[in-house]
């Protein structure tokens, strides 16, 4: 009996001690990150049978398991995605607002500089100093165009880079998260006899949880290992192997570089869809909606006022006569193939008139042995075409090498470089054309509510602005154009909103409901090229026409400014819902992995006195069989 209160002594001895050597652990890790509480698993030992029942023989140390819910685990790894996402698109917000400027000081000064100089312009424009002013604002203001336009392409290179560190960060990542999931596999299997190596299941959780930071994931457990995959899907880590993603930059795509991912050797691009969470995600998807719309719009803002002022010089006189000549250019589109064409074909796209373009982009498709011509906002065919090269609402569109094969398609970005290449044509104040060589006329019979614009240029395969021509409503939207003997030159209908009449290269807006019978003339009446100022008139009225989208330049402009602004401030306060979200996914976790000091201090006195007691019946064990011996003698 002596030997067995002996044993039994023996095993509470030890278990205490490794109770003690648990809370002690559990103690000095109470502040490292990642680290789950440990708990000292024990079961009483196989009790022995005698004639008297059967009698115990101590306790059995079985193992060591750390405190782990795969729900909390998974709730806040999803929620650290989320946070960091939000994170990381309010900071590339705040970059694009900075960008962009307010509406005082973003494109708005140099605007009114320019509006103001003209209506100078229109007053004086006899003068050479007006004249110098004029030009010299207009350069201003494309300077400023292609300041911003330069520092949102900065911005998306820089965006780009970091696309390009993050895709680093998680590959490496990815491989540890394989590599854990060997040497757990290796600890848990001959070296660990099944017991779980928690130090090892701690680290790779919490290379979980970096790496949901970074992209958005799911996981699994399959035996020992982890199993991660997007959550679109894609797999990351299955067992032992990991995938790569891989970022190539590329100046000529619409995004700059493209990102897929490669398993087994072979690459898969990734779908906007396939990142949806984590600071990859938001730099993604903050390059392709945030970044895209506001160079989208701010070269629509820079095609609408080239084609606004190039048809308004296209059509007067300048200082020594001559025709007017095109004010300015704008940068030219991109062109981007489709990922899965098959043929040789390169497409070249150029602007053959500003004043006709609408701003949008266009798809290109090759389909059987047409050329067909989409546009990229509705899909609406623009044109089909069984042969290239080919014009169409100011561009023409050509092949440079090959041909393209059938199903291959080419994206055609009009507006997205558009103020990057925003520049002053004349560099001479006398080319600025302030006189007209045609005027309006209103006939004083007229009934209706019809108000006429300014005439202006457009393009048309025949100009001539030496011949007048009558406008005659037949009711109250159909019209004849007619020359001085009666003839009858052409026809059409107003069109709302945009009513315009055109003819020979000149057109004119009407608003208002003209009546049957009324007369709207458009007579030749060169003035003179020195001092006439109904050019130079129209020019200025610019500043109050609404030459995008049923907005004015400057307001167009504060209504991209505001819109950046208003999903910045929206972003933020998702960020901060989301951080309250995280916050609480942390505490509830904690709350059943974190170490509580406290409680880890009761525990260890209790492992202490449990140690003594134990140390206590050793010592009666030793003094019981002590007296056995001597009885003995």
């Amino acid at each position: 009996m002596a030997t067995s209160i002996l044993n039994i002594a023996l095993t509470g001895l030890k278990a205490a001690q490794a109770g003690m050597s648990v809370t002690a652990n559990n103690i000095t890790n109470a502040d490292t990150v990642g680290y789950s509480r440990q708990t000292l698993v024990q079961n009483a030992s196989f009790s022995n049978f005698s004639g008297s029942g059967y009698f115990g023989q101590g306790v059995d140390v079985v193992t060591v398991t750390r405190a782990y819910n795969a729900f909390l685990t998974a709730q806040t790894t999803q929620a650290a995605s989320s946070l960091s996402y939000l994170d990381t698109y309010s900071d590339q917000m705040t970059g694009l607002m900075n960008r962009m400027g307010t509406v005082e000081t973003g494109i708005t000064n140099s605007l009114n500089t320019m509006y103001e100089a003209m209506s100078n312009l229109g007053q004086r424009p006899s003068e050479s100093a007006p004249r110098q002013a004029a030009l010299t604002a207009a350069q201003s203001a494309s300077a400023r165009f292609r300041s911003i336009s330069d520092d949102l392409s900065s911005l998306r290179n820089g965006t780009n880079q970091q696309i390009s560190a993050t895709t680093v960060k998680i590959n490496e990542l990815v491989q540890s998260i394989a590599t854990y999931n060997d040497k757990i596999n290796v600890a848990m299997g001959a070296t660990g006899n099944g017991h779980s190596p928690n130090e090892l299941l701690d680290q790779r959780e919490q290379v979980l949880r970096e790496l949901g930071k970074l992209t958005s994931i799911s996981f699994s457990t399959q035996e020992n290992s982890v199993n991660v995959n997007l959550t679109s899907g894609q797999p990351l880590v299955v067992g032992t192997v990991a995938s790569q993603f891989v970022f190539q930059s590329d100046a000529n795509s619409l995004a700059g570089g493209t990102l897929t991912l490669m398993r087994s050797g072979k690459e898969t691009p990734l779908r906007e869809s396939d990142l949806e969470g984590g600071s990859l995600g938001a730099l993604v998807q903050f390059r392709d909606k945030e970044l895209n719309n506001a160079q989208t719009q701010l070269g629509k803002i820079a095609i609408a006022m080239a084609a606004g002022y190039n048809q308004q010089q296209q059509f007067g006189i300048d200082a020594k006569g001559a025709a007017g000549t095109p004010m300015f250019t704008i940068g030219a589109p991109l062109v981007v193939p489709g990922r899965s064409n098959t043929g040789d074909g390169s497409v070249s796209i150029s602007v053959t008139d500003i004043r006709s373009l609408t701003g949008d982009d266009y798809q290109v498709t090759r389909n059987g042995s047409d050329y067909v011509v989409t546009r990229g906002s509705s899909g609406a065919v623009v044109g089909t075409y069984d042969s290239l090269p080919q014009k169409f609402e100011g561009l023409q569109i050509g092949l440079t090498s090959g041909d393209m094969a059938d199903g291959d398609s080419f994206t055609i970005s009009v507006a997205r470089e558009a103020a990057s290449g925003l520049q002053v044509l004349i560099n001479d104040p006398n080319k600025i054309a302030t006189a007209a060589p045609m005027e309006l006329k209103t006939a004083a019979a007229n009934k209706g509510t019809g108000v006429i614009g300014h005439l202006h240029s457009v393009q048309a395969d025949t100009v001539d602005y030496g011949s007048s021509v009558n406008v005659v409503f037949t009711d109250s939207s159909k019209y004849e154009l007619r020359n001085n003997a009666g003839a009858v030159l052409g026809a059409g209908a107003l069109t709302p909103p945009k009513s315009e009449i055109a003819l020979n290269g000149w057109s004119f807006d009407m608003t208002g409901t003209p009546s049957a019978g009324d007369t709207f003339t458009v007579a030749a009446s060169p003035g003179d090229p020195s001092g006439d100022n109904r050019n130079a008139l129209a020019m200025a009225a610019l500043s109050t026409t609404k030459l995008l989208d049923g907005n004015t330049l400057t307001d167009k402009y504060a209504s991209l400014v505001a819109q950046v602004g208003t999903r910045a401030s929206a972003v933020n306060v998702s960020k901060t819902a989301q951080q309250a979200a995280f916050t609480q996914s942390i505490n509830e976790e904690q709350s059943n992995a974190g170490v509580n000091t406290d409680e880890e201090g009761a525990s260890l006195i209790r492992y202490q006195q449990a140690y003594a007691a134990a140390g206590k019946i050793l010592a009666m064990s030793s003094q019981l069989f002590d007296e056995l011996i001597t009885s003995i003698r």
